[in-house]
């Protein structure tokens, strides 16, 4: 035992003099390798890119036309709001820079939930609190109104959880327009924008007239509560009662048919994002077709897209973009059989050459709502007999509707309606006589 030991010291003391085996770094000899050039390291070369299928390509391309069209979803980014920025700017310069409420109109389709969908995210990044919510066809003051506060919370009025049940519960014991407003203007927090979307389905003049009236308390009491109402209507008045103490506190946002310029840059841009070229004849009639509505110019020019990947090719070229608003016109008349049987009929009857029914469709496109004059004067304007209006009002009768009872005011009950059937005149005469149509947005 004690022999073994010693050989282990004697191993020891060699090693710490240097004889044998040195175990510790040697300094000299780092320093000597620390001047001299590092080794090249072996990289295994990267791993060949994965073939992507021809159809697997197609498949990516559709998926990102459907993306980036966006067809059937509002959008909520600010550089997706194509012709929208007039309007944005008036609803931040209104609401959030001059305190005042305001209500957003227009046909379906005009882009105004996405209006209010971006205008939210602009007002939440300025630190507003925004609270979305849609009105019921049959709701009261208190119905449509007390949701809203059971949303905010007591964060914004400086209130213990228990305090804040407690002034909600009074207020819902009996709400007015006074109790209400009363409890909104301790908001004080932070500055609040309600936003009522669908106000149109509203139907109790009396919970309009309460609203208004909310409107002109808030403003006396200088609360930091804005209401925004959104809904369809060609008139504001229509929506809410505007009487003229309520007029000064509230501002007016329509929304106007997108401009030409603006529709033509949307689908050029958005169909190069996505590797599609479309043809001059072909973007020519995208626009002309979608009379500025956001919904059909997104939807036509989508459809239009999707044909030509679906075929294989990277050009919407005119008969691909006829292919497109075919494909569109199955999309709608899934849910409107009625009016798409009828405009087939319009279009066989011998006494409507497709012109005089594409002067109709765009009329009616870009209003709301029409009267027997208006078509008369849009006859004879593009040189038709304006004495053909009545017969037209006759024969597209089922699918229009007065907007109030005694009313000489008439609309599509299905608003999105008139650029279907635009799209079929466009169709006819261009698959008949293969005439363009020209930059001005008219048939030649």
């Amino acid at each position: 035992m004690l022999n073994q030991l010693f050989a282990r010291v004697r191993v020891l003391f060699r090693g710490l003099s240097g004889n044998g085996q040195s175990r510790l770094p040697d300094p000299l000899r780092i320093a000597s390798q620390a001047g001299q050039a590092p080794r090249p390291r072996t990289v295994a070369p990267p791993a060949p890119p994965r073939a992507v299928s021809p159809e697997q390509r197609a498949e990516r391309t559709r998926a990102l036309a459907i993306r980036l069209f966006g067809a059937n979803q509002p959008v909520d980014n600010p550089r997706d709001l194509f012709g929208r920025q007039a309007e944005l700017t008036a609803l931040r310069e209104a609401v959030l820079d001059g305190g005042m409420h305001a209500v957003i109109y227009g046909p379906r389709g005009s882009g105004k939930t996405s209006l209010v969908r971006v205008f939210g995210t602009m007002a939440d990044e300025r630190g507003a609190t925004i609270i979305y919510l849609s009105c019921a066809g049959s709701g009261d003051f208190g119905q449509i109104i007390l949701p809203y506060l059971h949303e905010m919370g007591p964060a914004p009025f400086g209130l213990r959880a228990d305090e804040f049940a407690r002034a909600v519960d009074l207020v819902s014991s009996s709400p007015t327009p006074r109790s209400v407003a009363a409890l909104l203007a301790r908001a004080n927090r932070d500055e609040l924008v309600l936003i009522l979307d669908e106000f149109d389905r509203l139907e109790d003049a009396d919970t309009k007239a309460q609203l208004a009236l909310l409107i002109k308390l808030l403003a006396d009491m200088r609360s930091r509560v804005r209401l925004v109402f959104v809904g369809i209507s060609g008139d504001v008045g229509e929506l809410i009662d505007v009487h003229a103490s309520v007029r000064r506190h509230l501002t007016a946002v329509g929304l106007k048919p997108i401009s030409d310029v603006e529709v033509a840059n949307f689908i050029r841009s958005t169909s190069s994002a996505i590797g599609v070229a479309i043809a001059p004849g072909a973007l020519a009639a995208l626009r002309f077709v979608a009379c500025g509505s956001p919904y059909h110019m997104r939807l036509f020019s989508l459809q239009s897209c999707l044909a030509a990947i679906d075929g294989g090719g990277r050009e919407v070229d005119e008969p691909t973009m006829l292919a497109g608003l075919e494909r569109a016109r199955r999309v709608w008349s899934a849910t409107n059989s009625r009016d798409a049987a009828l405009f087939e009929a319009a279009l066989a009857d011998p006494r409507w050459p497709v012109a005089i029914l594409e002067c109709f469709a765009r009329e009616c496109a870009v209003r709301l709502e029409f009267t027997p004059a208006d078509l008369a004067d849009a006859l004879e304007r593009d040189g038709f007999d304006p004495d053909a209006a009545p017969l037209l009002i006759e024969a597209f009768g089922p699918a229009l509707g007065r907007m109030k009872e005694g009313s000489l005011r008439l609309a599509f009950d299905d608003v999105l309606a008139p650029q279907f059937l635009l799209s079929m005149c466009v169709t006819a005469r261009m698959t008949a006589s293969g005439h363009p149509v020209s930059s001005e947005g008219t048939m030649q």
